[in-house]
């Protein structure tokens, strides 16, 4: 058996223009707290690179800046990077947005100090979710950080879509809203299997009438 099979489950709702949308819908929204806090606890003492994983319109860039770092956002969709590029403008900041791939970074080995990847890898196939794991161990230096978020499979948005085999999540995984949960132990194996170092695995919990939102967030090392 695979390492991490029946411990995880992949939806995906077909939509094709969702994340153009969803760019339009945040246009240039600052960061949320979550964010800043998260940003906030992995400042940078050393002038270096930050790479923020799946940028979106850029709304960790500020933050990621006043933590110390330059910062480079990596997203596939060219939407998501015009809006990101409008934000660095507008705000004067040490940020490049970069359209790309997080499963291929255009980035050299050993070269980041922080890989923050929130709200991305769950959107990832399987295939992807391995190959952007073994990027962010190739581009961090030695002792470099991540911050990587993951969905547990008993979180309840699973059921806003329809549940699918891992074989059969479209790939590349930015033309329809492909969604991996998973357990505490698959998050491990992907991790290790990266030869990254994990350091704490948080289980972060939040309710509503919907059900529970239940969103893993591992911190590690090169």
């Amino acid at each position: 058996m695979a390492i991490g099979e029946m411990e995880m489950i992949w939806t995906v709702d077909g939509d094709e223009t969702s994340w153009g949308s969803w760019a339009d819908n945040i246009g240039l929204a600052p960061a949320t707290p979550l964010m800043q806090e998260l940003i906030g606890t992995n400042t940078s003492s050393q002038p270096g690179w930050a790479v923020d994983l799946g940028c979106g319109t850029g709304r960790a860039f500020q933050p990621l800046v006043k933590a110390g770092y330059r910062v480079i956002g990596v997203d596939p969709t060219a939407r998501g990077i015009q809006m990101s590029r409008e934000r660095v403008d507008q705000e004067v900041l040490d940020g490049f947005p970069l359209q790309a791939s997080a499963a291929r970074l255009p980035i050299r080995d050993d070269a980041v100090l922080f890989v923050y990847a929130v709200g991305i890898l769950f959107h990832l196939s399987q295939k992807e979710m391995t190959s952007a794991l073994r990027e962010i161990y190739r581009v961090l230096c030695f002792d470099g950080k991540a911050l990587l978020h993951f969905l547990d499979i008993d979180d309840w948005r699973r059921s806003l879509a329809g549940e699918i085999r891992p074989e059969e999540a479209p790939s590349p995984s930015y033309r329809a809203v492909v969604t991996c949960f998973c357990t505490k132990q698959t998050i491990q194996d992907w991790i290790e299997g990266a030869g990254l170092r994990l350091e704490s695995l948080e289980l972060r919990t939040g309710k509503s009438e919907a059900g529970e939102q239940r969103n893993w967030f591992a911190s590690c090392r090169k």
